[in-house]
């Protein structure tokens, strides 16, 4: 498809508009704005922005490809001078065909801000990928929990950073998901999250991912049910271990009781040293954080 080069007269507000509006469409090529206001003795072009200013009507005689002049100046004269410098191949379009298609500009543009403005101010972390997984925003909650900032991020790849990623299946299979636990590579945070596909007429252009912490005590809960099978496994094997008779153990002890005399027995076979207790953690199939908690917790030393 040939793209549509364009230019924009006037540097006011619709011609502001309508270049943030055109930009965005991908078979368009924008030339250039003029800004009349400008001083044409002093650089009488420049580039700011990515954007070619232009201080005159006059210049853009030298650009005889032009297939589109936008004049938003609504002034008699600058239309006359537009008309003898271009080509018989590029169209005139006056600003007041297209006052409504700025007036949509302007509003999108207000919607998009608003939008952003909202999804950075919730507590819950929001991340948006397009189709191709590069990621087009994140929130400030999301720059906290991953110590990444949104400038070290944008246009980053998360389906190869993360493969497997609830954004991955979520663009795979084109449908909400949602789940209980996911961490972004760091297993000290866990989160739940919904993922939602983005459809722009009726084709998928993205998701948007909600994810939020999962509590403390979601984690202690499953370290706690984690811990009662281990005490119980330990408990099953208690005739299997030797020399646990002289401890007087009853049929039937609390479950705290029953886990200090374990630990004590473990530390006790393999010694109180740094490298004692990592082997104790490993026979007690806990972690060595998790061991120091719990000789902590049972004042243990």
């Amino acid at each position: 498809m040939n793209r549509i080069k364009l230019v924009i007269v006037g540097a006011g507000s619709e011609g502001t508009s309508l270049y943030y509006c055109f930009r965005e469409i991908p078979n368009v090529e924008i030339i250039g704005i003029v800004d009349l206001e400008r001083d044409p003795n002093i650089s009488p072009i420049e580039t700011k922005n990515e954007i070619t200013v232009f201080g005159s009507i006059e210049q853009l005689s030298d650009y005889q490809d032009i297939h589109l002049i936008i004049n938003t100046t609504r002034n008699p004269s600058i239309s006359q001078k537009i008309n003898i410098i271009k080509s018989n191949n590029t169209t005139v379009i006056e600003s007041s065909i297209l006052d409504l298609l700025a007036t949509l500009a302007d509003n999108k543009e207000k919607a998009e801000a608003e939008l952003f403005s909202l999804l950075s101010s919730v507590q819950d972390a929001i991340i948006i990928v397009d189709s191709h997984g590069f990621i087009k925003f994140i929130n400030k909650t999301f720059e906290k929990y991953l110590g990444l900032r949104t400038k070290e991020f944008l246009n980053y790849n998360v389906f190869e950073k993360y493969p497997g990623s609830p954004l991955d299946h979520c663009v795979k299979c084109g449908q909400q998901i949602a789940g209980q636990r996911y961490s972004f590579g760091d297993d000290t945070k866990e989160f739940s999250y919904t993922v939602s596909p983005i459809y722009v007429r009726e084709s998928l252009a993205g998701v948007i991912g909600v994810f939020r912490l999962s509590p403390d005590i979601f984690r202690l809960m499953e370290e706690l049910q984690r811990s009662t099978s281990i005490i119980e496994g330990l408990y099953d094997r208690l005739g299997q271990i030797n020399g646990l008779d002289e401890l007087n153990i009853s049929d039937v002890m609390a479950i705290d009781k029953m886990e200090r005399i374990m630990l004590r027995h473990a530390l006790t076979r393999f010694g109180y040293s740094v490298e004692g207790k990592k082997k104790a953690a490993k026979a007690l199939n806990i972690s060595l954080a998790t061991l120091y908690n719990k000789l902590k917790k049972y004042q243990i030393s």
